[in-house]
């Protein structure tokens, strides 16, 4: 981030610098689908995030390293743009969200906030202690909007994933009231619950779950099935299993569950906005992400008028997949007729070699198409072992197949059994591969597209 032989370098010291380069690194973390500019050094100015164009594809991001009173304070500025793709063309493709921006000028403030209360030539003693936990308390304030102990919420369900209730991994949920501000009398919420055994396992995040007020009062305990009941539209997502906590994020409310694996899930205005994983926090861009794949899947000759459907089918299912961490691969054929160039013999809907068994499950399947299959079914059919192959009209002609393409792909020889039949089926259509670990990644003309 700093030149070798940069003044400011030098004046940081090491431990600054290291904690300023992992926190600026947190735009890309926190963002998969950004890049970001080489960061350039000026005269100090106050840390910002501008809009660098009114078509909204850039922001311009600048942090500030020390106050306006130390002489040797600076600025450092970079540009945070979409992230190019092969073949995406078009303004919508390169757009910036809203969510995006915020982000992006939380993270400015929150660097430049942790470096003026570590003046330039003091130990870095106070930046180590802030640098692992920075990512985490970006998301928190970017959800105080609506509570404003978040951080000490995430701090709480990290304690409860590690923990356990009648040998089973805890889970849990509840429903943060924007705006709310009931008096802060009597016990508050996490602290004063989250330590009795008796209020970690009452809430599953699943049927139940906490209503909280923004000061952290208890507002209720609700059944989240009737506490929203408004519907969902084609517009929201989230994991199959998340609904009801998707649905009673609306509207002004943020939904907040810990799932069985240990996952934090954040969701807003019905749909999944943030999530930690693996150790890692990361905001979801669904507009995007459809727009990628539409754009993919439209190259493979799905009709216009089935595109969304298709497309939001399988991105439904990935998420479903990929929470459960059951792993998954879907493909969608460029060419009917390349199917035997793809699936094993006997592995396809309608093949001779197929069991007795196979073929009466055959005709339940085969009357569907991927739009159509009721979505928790679509669900354990990817489980199985194998791939779920369609052709580009979304009609499903294999599940359960071992793919055994014909064209294999460029191979490092490091990539497991899916990753490898991932990317030769790409070379006759679209590839959607999850992972047992929940990665998506998509793949086209043999090659890893985008990843989340």
């Amino acid at each position: 981030m700093l030149r070798a032989n940069s003044r400011l370098r030098q004046s940081l010291g090491g431990p600054r610098v290291e904690f300023l380069s992992h926190a600026a690194g947190a735009i890309q973390r926190i963002l998969p689908h950004v890049k970001v500019s080489q960061w350039s050094e000026s005269s100090w100015a106050e840390p910002s995030a501008k809009w660098g164009s009114s078509e909204r594809t850039e922001i311009r991001v600048r942090v500030a390293v020390g106050t306006h009173k130390q002489p040797q304070s600076r600025s450092l500025s970079a540009t945070v743009t979409r992230r190019r793709l092969p073949g995406i063309g078009g303004a919508a493709g390169k757009t910036l969200d809203e969510r995006e921006f915020e982000i992006c000028k939380l993270i400015a403030a929150q660097i430049s906030e942790v470096l003026a209360h570590d003046p330039l030539g003091v130990g870095g003693g106070f930046v180590g202690a802030v640098r692992d936990a920075f990512d985490e308390s970006v998301v928190a304030k970017y959800l105080e909007t609506s509570y404003e102990s978040t951080q000490m919420l995430f701090y709480a369900l990290h304690r409860l994933s590690e923990q356990s209730y009648e040998n089973k991994a805890l889970t849990f949920g509840c429903i943060l009231e924007s705006g709310n501000n009931v008096p802060e009398e009597g016990a508050k919420f996490p602290g004063d619950f989250l330590t009795s055994k008796k209020y970690k396992a009452l809430s599953d995040g699943y049927r139940t779950a906490y209503r909280i007020s923004a000061k952290g009062k208890i507002l209720g305990f609700v059944e989240l099935d009737l506490f929203s009941k408004k519907a969902p539209t084609k517009k929201h997502y989230y994991p199959d299993w998340a609904e009801p906590i998707a649905q009673a994020s609306r509207p002004d409310r943020y939904g907040i569950a810990l799932s069985r694996q240990g996952d934090i899930l954040a969701f807003d205005k019905g749909s999944l906005r943030f999530t930690y994983r693996f150790g890692q926090w990361q905001y979801w861009n669904h507009a995007h992400l459809i727009y990628l794949l539409r754009d993919r899947a439209r190259a493979q000759r799905v009709p216009t008028k089935i595109l969304g459907r298709v497309v939001g089918a399988i991105y439904r299912a990935a998420l479903d997949v990929s929470f459960r961490r059951s792993g998954g691969l879907f493909v969608i054929l460029h060419n009917r007729n390349n199917l035997r160039d793809v699936v094993r013999d006997g592995d396809a809907i309608g093949d001779l070699k197929r069991s007795a068994a196979d073929r009466e499950f055959d005709e339940v399947i085969g009357e569907h198409n991927i739009q159509s299959l009721p979505r928790a079914i679509l669900v354990e059919l990817a489980s199985l072992d194998g791939a779920i192959v369609m052709n580009n009209s979304g009609r499903i002609r294999a599940y359960g197949a071992v793919l055994q393409p014909k064209k294999k792909g460029r191979l490092r020889g490091t990539e497991g059994s899916r990753t490898k039949a991932a990317i030769g089926a790409s070379n006759y259509g679209l590839a959607v591969k999850i992972s047992s670990d929940g990665d998506i990644t998509v793949y086209h003309e043999g090659k890893e597209f985008i990843r989340v």
